[in-house]
């Protein structure tokens, strides 16, 4: 497995599934493999960003991680690209994964986007099991808490 972490601010931390927030929010997209369709997939991520109050700085942050992950997924496969967004905390989070190619490994991730993804998200890994690979990734909001 291959880990890349960059350790969110405070106790915050990626967590399962189950403990994402079970109000709905949680939206699912799936994508053909092809860059083509990176755009839909930074869509859709500035819109989570954007609904758990981040900033526009913040929103462009996490679309560029969500691009660099998911087109590293898109060069392992030729199968259909499966991404979650959703709300932990004051976090907003995504996860991509997908059929490796034929069974072969995981893209390594490339300097410059370890580097890119490591300035503009508070966590992120990629994994592989089996034939399945993908990433987490999460973006923390900046902004005070708003009272319900």
């Amino acid at each position: 497995m291959d880990r890349d972490v960059r350790r969110p601010r405070g106790a915050l931390a990626m967590q399962s599934h189950a403990t994402e927030s079970g109000d709905g929010d949680r939206v699912h997209l799936v994508l053909p493999a092809s860059s083509r369709f990176l755009r839909t997939a930074r869509l859709v991520a500035a819109d989570a960003a954007g609904r758990v109050g981040c900033d526009v700085e913040e929103i462009e942050d996490f679309r560029i991680a969500v691009d660099e992950l998911c087109h590293l997924l898109m060069s392992s496969t030729d199968d259909e690209i499966s991404l979650s967004f959703g709300v932990l905390g004051r976090s907003v989070v995504a996860r991509g994964r997908a059929t490796r190619r034929h069974g072969g490994p995981l893209t390594p991730l490339g300097e410059l986007s370890r580097t890119i993804i490591d300035s503009v998200a508070d966590f992120h890994e990629t994994y592989e099991r089996d034939a399945e690979m993908g990433f987490s990734v999460m973006k923390e909001s900046r902004a005070p808490a708003v009272d319900g």
